[in-house]
């Protein structure tokens, strides 16, 4: 399994894991104003603090995305991309969001899959405020009270992520969890340790983040040093290796390259992070 060197010290917890409370929601975006103030709009609405949303099929009137590109310093190991933009209309296939905060207002990390109108499908990890929905659109997951992701500095990889924040839920009486995973760990058999960590059987897991190429349970493999999947279907077992590894879509560096299946367990390390949002199964 591949590894990387990050440029600060290495953080001796691996995985941050918070209890939280929360429960299944169906909120409604409007339409004509920034994405991100749309779900901004719709999470207060509902008297949430956080939350883990995916959209399917939305049609949008302006679309701006970044994909993973190398560093241009030794200071990360990896960046975006220049922005890429539809230029006018087109549609959401599928988006994941983690909805969190940053300094106090609500703020989104989303990976999806899109195209613009009578254009090609592509990927890459959304930039909300610089998005507009061309109609109102359906989100639906799982809201999160007293608990959301938070930003804050990461000396390790020298960058602003989201981490886990809020009030302390014991796991016993939780249905949710907020997990973040630190680089160079094996992304299936991190969820199963989570899982166990919990005290849980299993779990389903939402969620998306980046990872050092990927190889598949197929024999395929996306040679690009930075990625960014979402989530498909996956499940952590406490016992670990008893199933299918996680399916995800991802990007690398040549956007046009995008993967769908299952990944092989033992050979997927985390590149910069992963944010997780895990429901008891």
């Amino acid at each position: 399994m591949r590894a990387v060197t990050h440029p600060g010290p290495v953080a001796e917890e691996r995985q941050e894991i918070l209890p939280a409370e929360g429960r299944p929601v169906t909120l409604t975006l409007n339409a004509g104003l920034p994405f991100e103030d749309a779900v901004a709009e719709a999470m207060a609405a509902e008297g949430l603090d956080g939350a883990w949303l995916e959209i399917e099929e939305a049609i949008v009137s302006s679309l701006d995305y970044v994909i993973p590109a190398l560093s241009p310093d030794k200071d990360h190991v990896a960046w975006y991309s220049e922005i890429h933009s539809f230029g006018g209309p087109g549609r959401i296939e599928r988006l994941g969001m983690m909805v969190g905060r940053d300094s106090g207002a609500s703020f989104l990390h989303g990976h999806g899959l899109w195209a613009p109108q009578d254009g090609e499908i592509a990927m890459g990890h959304i930039l909300a405020p610089r998005t507009k929905l061309a109609a109102p659109a359906v989100a639906r997951g799982i809201g999160l009270t007293r608990a959301c992701f938070e930003r804050r500095p990461d000396p390790e990889t020298n960058f602003t992520l989201f981490r886990p924040s809020g009030d302390d839920v014991t796991s016993e009486g939780a249905d949710y969890a907020l997990v973040r995973l630190a680089p160079n760990q094996d992304f299936a058999g991190a969820l199963d340790t989570a899982c166990a960590r919990l005290g849980w059987e299993s779990a389903r897991v939402h969620g998306l983040g980046s990872l050092i190429g990927a190889t598949f349970e197929d024999g395929s493999v996306l040679d690009s040093l930075p990625t960014e999947f979402l989530i498909l279907d996956a499940e952590a077992r406490a016992e670990g290796q008893s199933g299918p590894g996680p399916e995800i879509a991802i990007v690398g560096t040549e956007g046009g390259d995008i993967r769908q299946g299952k990944l092989k367990r033992g050979e997927n390390a985390v590149l910069i992070t992963a944010e997780l949002l895990l429901e008891h199964g």
